[in-house]
């Protein structure tokens, strides 16, 4: 019999501004290929509104400090840094990302940062479906605060 790795299986939902640095630190338990996939987007707030383009693995520096290509890394045992961004670096081409207006200009909202917390990454699906829940409810929140508020009706 071969030697089997387990493959484990993170989702998390986040909103970095463009200039933004990030750090997610996370603990394997054996040598392995992870797939850590943070869902959310880049907000760039330019003159005429704000924009936002989904997240791609080209933003972030891997595990050893290469940009990622794709999502899924070998990360040995042990607590690392397993995502990082700095000053917005790594940066990828305007053309690369799909950016979406999401509203006119306003006076500046700003964001608050999410402060990363260290999680093991595990196999249980109990664990991965209260993240999931929590991520989906967190970006659900962060959506409804960015959407231009209703002044009243007209009929």
């Amino acid at each position: 019999m071969g030697n089997r790795q387990t493959v484990g299986r993170v989702k998390m939902s986040v909103m970095l501004e463009e200039d933004e640095s990030f750090s997610m630190e996370g603990y394997s338990e054996a040598d392995g290929y992870q797939r850590i996939v943070l869902q959310g987007y880049l907000v760039d707030r330019r003159g005429d509104g704000v924009y936002i383009a989904p997240l791609i693995p080209q933003l972030f520096y891997g595990y050893n400090g290469a940009q990622l290509q794709t999502w899924r890394q070998f990360i040995p045992a042990g607590s690392h840094v397993i995502l990082s961004r700095i000053g917005g670096e790594p940066s990828v081409p305007r053309e690369e990302l799909y950016w979406k207006k999401i509203s006119e200009n306003h006076p500046a909202e700003r964001i608050e940062p999410m402060t990363p917390v260290p999680m093991a990454i595990t196999d249980n699906p109990w664990v991965l479906l209260g993240i999931g829940a929590g991520s989906v409810t967190l970006f659900y929140i962060v959506l409804r605060s960015l959407r231009p508020k209703k002044r009243g009706r007209s009929r």
